[in-house]
């Protein structure tokens, strides 16, 4: 009665009366259970419970101690106890009273191979137990078997018979038409635990009929078969007469083929050598005609340049003596009297530039080639680098590892012109590329890659993407840069369109559609976050400075940097447009200083 303190004095009648459970280790019941591998186990507790009150405990074991790393299910105070359970039956097993037989069914999902073997069935209420122990046995019917012919010889024929997937070892057996067992080898293959076999008979001569392949499975009982119809074949002879005539007539018939090879290739050596000759004339005529109309291309084209040239530097004189005159307070006419020298040095520097400037072209950029992580304007006319991926659909066209993006339009002829800017950035790259580059992984970016590019790779240091890679500096690092494309010329340059100075020049052939190129690079420890700007072709040089000038910059400061792009305050405060004075002065070469001396400015 001691024992039973912690229970109600019904539930201890109960346990006493029912149960009569004999001490641990006794009344061991062994049963046997065979089941198809893959479908579900239900093991029976041979162990008779009769109101088995809801503190009662079960356990499901391998062994026949309790260990926890062998418990295969415990039961304890109406609840499963799942975290005691051995990892390879985490999911598998639930645990069902059977009422009409008043004991405990283990069910096992999913039946594997490794789960075959004894069960041990322990249940104990207070201080009284007894277990009893179940045998399962795993089996299973593998798939039907597969017959195929895997040689033919001279007199005879082998088939072979394959199936896989059974458990326990089966046993396979050929028959003939008349039932009778034929001798075959057998090879077995353990695949994973099941067993895959290979059975092999040899047929000779005049063999026919109905030939079985049968696989028992002497645990389920069960039995594969299949049968394939052979119909009789004839032994092959063959006389020495007959293997000498083929061997003889293959012969003949070579040299046959030669002996007109040969005379076909003679006369075609004399038809190609006058084709030759006729096609070398030809070939002479259309290349004199092709000589002819490129010199008087060339020649249109570059007249048509040098008036260019000449219609911007009379302009450009012109405007320069008038800026210079209304500066020095002096008659166009004195001027007229300098050197000739110093009109030369001071206006041809800015030709490239100026010849540049009367291609302007609208560029956007295109969104569908931009990298996941580039942040582009509404306008498309401004690209930052962001700090993670956008949720943007990929597309063939859109780069994924370099962080960069394209502009339209696509250029295929002609010139174009336009700027970007840079203002304080310290890394970029920008210019001219093929629309075949390849978008996806590294790119190497070179000119025979299809990439005309120009970067900054750190404060005033300078590459153009060459192969090598060609490193300079700059006396002044641009805040605006002007790309020109020349398509049939077969060059791209860079200027800095801050003072209208030439920075690199690529040379090449084109062909292809081409495309402007931008990459706004990384954000260099915070100090290159700024993004790139496609500059407005109506946007001029004294917008562009005051955008970027500081709300810290004195008015004294921004009246002279105004001065020093060519715009001079008069009493009106008009004033025409002028050259950029400091890039003029700056240009002049020393030996003309003294041209100048006697000529006195006004103080403003």
């Amino acid at each position: 009665m001691a024992s039973c303190s912690s229970f109600s004095l019904s539930s201890c009648l109960i346990i006493l009366i029912s149960l009569q459970l004999p001490t641990e280790g006794l009344g061991k019941v062994g049963k046997r259970n065979l089941v198809m591998l893959g479908t579900k186990a239900e093991l029976h507790c041979p162990l008779s419970m009769w109101m088995v009150p809801e503190s009662v405990e079960v356990k499901w074991l391998r062994t026949p101690e309790f260990q926890i790393s062998q418990a295969v299910h415990v039961y304890r105070n109406g609840q499963d106890l799942y975290g005691e359970q051995m990892p390879q039956y985490k999911g598998r097993t639930a645990l069902v009273k059977d009422s009409q037989e008043d004991n405990f069914i283990l069910e096992i999902y999913n039946v594997r191979l490794e789960d075959q073997g004894e069960y041990y069935c322990q249940i104990q209420a207070g201080s009284l137990s007894k277990n009893a122990s179940v045998k399962m046995d795993v089996a299973a019917l593998g798939l039907d078997p597969y017959i195929h012919m895997e040689n033919y010889e001279a007199g005879q024929i082998q088939l072979v018979c394959r199936s896989l997937g059974w458990f326990p070892k089966p046993q396979v057996q050929w028959r003939d038409t008349h039932g009778e067992i034929l001798p075959s080898e057998t090879q077995y293959l353990d695949k994973e635990g099941l067993f895959q076999m290979e059975a092999s008979v040899t047929l000779r001569d005049g063999s026919s009929g109905n030939m079985t392949c049968s696989i028992w499975n002497s645990a389920l009982g069960q039995e594969k078969r299949t049968t394939l119809f052979i119909r009789a074949f004839p032994s092959l002879y063959v006389t020495p007469s007959a293997v000498g005539l083929a061997v003889i007539l293959p012969i003949l018939g070579l040299f046959i083929a030669l002996g007109i090879y040969i005379i076909w290739r003679q006369r075609r050596s004399r038809e190609k050598l006058l084709y030759q000759q006729v096609v070398e004339i030809e070939n002479l005529l259309e290349d004199h005609g092709k000589e002819k109309g490129r010199l008087h291309k060339g020649l249109k084209k570059h007249r048509a340049e040098l008036k260019l040239k000449r219609i911007a530097a009379d302009a450009g004189e012109m405007q320069f003596l008038m800026s210079l005159s209304h500066l020095l307070w002096v008659s166009p006419a004195i001027l007229w009297s300098l050197p000739e020298k110093l009109t030369t040095s001071c206006l041809y520097p800015l030709a490239g530039w100026r010849r540049a400037r009367l291609h302007p072209v609208d560029v956007t950029l295109d969104p569908d080639t931009a990298h996941p992580k580039l942040l582009l304007s509404e306008d498309l006319r401004s690209v930052r680098l962001g700090e993670k991926r956008q949720d943007v659909p990929d597309n063939p066209k859109r780069f994924n590892f370099v962080v960069s993006v394209l502009g339209s339009p696509t250029f295929t002829s002609g010139c174009h012109y336009w700027e970007v800017c840079v203002g304080n950035k310290t890394k970029w790259i920008l210019g001219v590329c093929s629309e075949s580059v390849s978008r996806k992984g590294k790119i190497t970016a070179t000119p025979s890659n299809g990439h005309w590019l120009l970067r900054q790779s750190r404060m005033n240091e300078y590459e153009a993407l060459t192969s090598p890679q060609t490193y300079f500096r700059l006396k002044e690092s641009p805040r605006r840069v002007g790309i020109f494309l020349d398509y049939e010329g077969g060059f791209v340059s860079f200027y800095n369109a801050t003072n209208k100075s030439h920075i690199y020049t690529f040379v090449h052939t084109f062909s292809g559609p081409l495309r402007p190129f931008f990459e706004p690079c990384l954000h260099d420890e915070g100090k290159n976050v700024a993004p790139l700007i496609i500059c407005s072709g109506s946007q001029n040089s004294e917008e562009f400075i005051y955008s970027n000038l500081s709300p810290e910059t004195s008015k004294e400061e921004k009246q002279t940097l105004v001065i020093g792009n060519g715009r001079i305050p008069t009493k009106t405060d008009q004033a025409p447009n002028l050259y950029p004075l400091q890039d003029i002065v700056s240009s002049w070469p020393s030996d003309i200083t003294p041209a100048l001396q006697g000529l006195r400015a006004p103080f403003f």
